[in-house]
């Protein structure tokens, strides 16, 4: 297996057109850290340290950790019975503080990916073990939106699916262990109403799904519902 060269990977050829696109003059630029998959060697992420110069005189900040664009999927399953909506959600540790966080499914975009839209129904099949066509998938935001503008290119495109589904099977995929062990990922899915996922999130991410799609939906029962604290 041969290992994907910095400069050669798409997120960062990418990267680097959108900085020309700009007009930004890049000096110098320092890989602190490339982190590549295992499978086939490809840049996950990188660490770069920058120095470049805007149109305006000024520099950009001097560090960017470089991700590409990636996919968001706020899964509503709808119990036949009740017409109750639940969340399911992904639980894992993460290095920001080590606790259990509980997320929508996600995942990045691949150089050979065809459209963010087809990843993210591959994601559904890999994190939340779900059959499901692209075109059961709606966007939640006309355009993808950056995660943190001032250190990071990463770009979510956020999606959402709704499926009517018997409440004993929707209770039957909480706490199913999912991920792949290769790619360093232990999660599980969780599944929780409205308000407890609500509690739960604590990314932006996920907070800012749950909003755009109550309103999307016109469902401003479970909207007023949720907690605000």
């Amino acid at each position: 297996m041969e290992s994907e060269q910095l400069d050669e990977a798409p997120k960062y050829k990418n990267w680097r057109d959108q900085l020309a696109q700009n007009q930004i003059n890049v000096n110098q630029i320092h890989p602190l850290y490339v982190h590549q998959a295992r499978k086939d060697g490809s840049v996950l992420y990188a660490l770069l340290k920058v120095e470049a110069d805007t149109p305006e005189g000024t520099t950009l900040n001097p560090i960017c950790f470089l991700k590409g664009d990636a996919v968001s999927m706020l899964v509503v399953l709808i119990a036949e019975e009740t017409n109750d909506k639940y969340v399911l959600l992904v639980k894992q540790r993460r290095i920001c503080n080590g606790a259990f966080t509980y997320e929508h499914p996600a995942g990045m975009i691949d150089e050979d990916d065809p459209s963010p839209v087809e990843v993210a129904a591959r994601e559904l099949g890999e994190e939340a073990n779900l059959t499901v066509d692209p075109a059961e998938l709606t966007p939640l935001f006309n355009k993808p939106l950056y995660s943190a503008t001032a250190t990071s290119d990463e770009a979510l495109h956020f999606f959402y699916l709704e499926r009517r589904l018997p409440l004993a099977e929707i209770k039957a995929i909480d706490s199913k262990a999912t991920g792949e062990e290769e790619e360093n990922e232990h999660t599980q899915l969780q599944v929780a109403t409205f308000p407890e996922a609500h509690r739960l999130v604590s990314n932006m991410h996920g907070i800012l799904s749950h909003l755009l799609y109550l309103q999307k939906v016109g469902d401003f029962e479970t909207l007023a519902s949720l907690p605000r604290s």
